[in-house]
Order: structure tokens, then C-alpha cells, then sequence
């Protein structure tokens, strides 16, 4: 099953990828466009088998804009968990199954065609990102709480008003009505205070 793996990563992911920008390392595979970086990451279960292979697609958008602008140290070649945007590619192409997996009777051309297919949805979304500003657009849209004092603080440091809101009231909409609110919102609250704000959460929902 191994060997299985590998001819599917080498002989059908690499040169799919590898034809739309992608370098590999590793199990990962990054596209760097100015000041994005865009990772696909092949990430192996920790109970696969001798007679079984599952793996996850990960995907992510990482800016280095954004770390110069909250302070944090930059890195050009980030993982897959480090990214500002981080998804499953089940999410982006919204599958039930968030996992592939090679047996004995998997038809290989079959899941080589599928794979293709779900990649090229993720390169599809990648090449839709042109700059931070899109991403992130995408990460107020889809991101949650995923690195929500992150985005916060940018938006915040870049004078973003109106997307700040957006996203305040959005996370608000979701997660407003749980006891677990208060805490995200003291943690918001602090990045008012640390860069001299007036503002409140309180002025940003209204």
C-alpha cells in the first residue's frame, strides 16, 4: 500500500501540481506568489496499515503581510497549521468523506482521477486569492474562529473598519449566544487596549 501511495503522490500529484506553480517538500507542496503562500500538505492517519493507507488533504494560505503588520516573526516557508486560512479539502469541495484511502481492491484510476479533480477545485480557490486583502476576505467568510485575534489585529492595524465589523458581527451571529463568548470577546477586548483603542466590541456590533 505504500508503494501505492507513493506512485499516486509522484507519478499523479506532482506533476499536477507541479504544472500549476507547486514545489515539493515533503508531503508538502507550496506555491509562493508575492506575498502569499499556498501550501497543499498529504497528511498520512496515524492507523493505517500494512493492507490499509488513509491520508487527508490539507490545505492553507499563509501572509507574510499580515505577520509584518501584527508583529509576528515572518517565515517564507510556513506548514500547512501555521497558514492565516486552513481548510480540508473535504470543506473547499464539500465532501462528506474528509479522507481517501488505498486497499487492496481500490481501483487507483479511479481515485487518481478523483484526486485530481478535488485538487484542481483547490487550485481553482487558490488562483481566485490574488492578495492579502482577498485572503483576508476569505478567511472573515470561512475561517471561524481559526485564528480570529489574528485577523482581528490586522484589520484593526490596517484602519479596516468596515471589514472589522464584518467580521466582529459575523463571529457575533455564530458564537454570540454561547457562554464561551465572553472569553473571545475579553481576548478582542485586550487587543483594543494593547494598541490604545476606544473602541469596544460593544461600538464595533452596533
Amino acid at each position: 500500500m505504500k508503494e501505492k501511495f507513493n506512485n499516486l503522490i509522484n507519478g499523479v500529484v506532482k506533476p499536477l501540481l507541479r504544472s500549476n506553480g507547486f514545489s515539493k517538500k515533503g508531503l508538502d507542496f507550496l506555491k509562493k506568489k508575492d506575498d502569499l503562500i499556498f501550501i497543499i500538505n498529504f497528511q498520512k492517519s496515524h492507523g493505517n496499515s500494512f493492507d490499509e493507507i488513509k491520508f487527508y488533504i490539507n490545505c492553507g494560505i499563509h501572509s507574510t503581510t499580515i505577520d509584518q503588520i501584527i508583529g509576528r516573526k515572518e517565515t517564507s516557508d510556513p506548514k500547512e497549521y501555521e497558514c492565516h486560512f486552513r481548510s480540508r479539502i473535504s470543506s473547499i469541495i464539500q465532501s462528506g468523506a474528509d479522507r481517501y484511502s488505498i486497499l487492496k481492491e481500490t481501483d487507483l484510476e479511479i481515485l487518481a482521477e478523483n484526486i485530481s479533480s478535488d485538487l484542481k477545485a483547490v487550485i481553482n480557490l487558490f488562483d481566485s486569492i490574488k492578495n492579502t486583502d482577498d485572503l483576508t476576505n476569505l478567511m472573515i467568510a470561512k475561517n471561524g474562529l481559526n485564528n480570529y485575534e489574528e485577523l482581528f489585529e490586522f484589520l484593526l492595524l490596517t484602519d479596516n473598519w468596515k471589514e472589522l465589523k464584518r467580521y466582529i458581527q459575523k463571529l457575533f451571529s455564530t458564537f454570540g449566544q454561547e457562554q464561551r463568548w465572553t472569553i473571545f470577546q475579553n481576548n478582542l477586548s485586550n487587543i483594543l487596549l494593547k494598541h490604545n483603542r476606544r473602541e469596544t466590541i460593544s461600538d464595533l456590533l452596533k
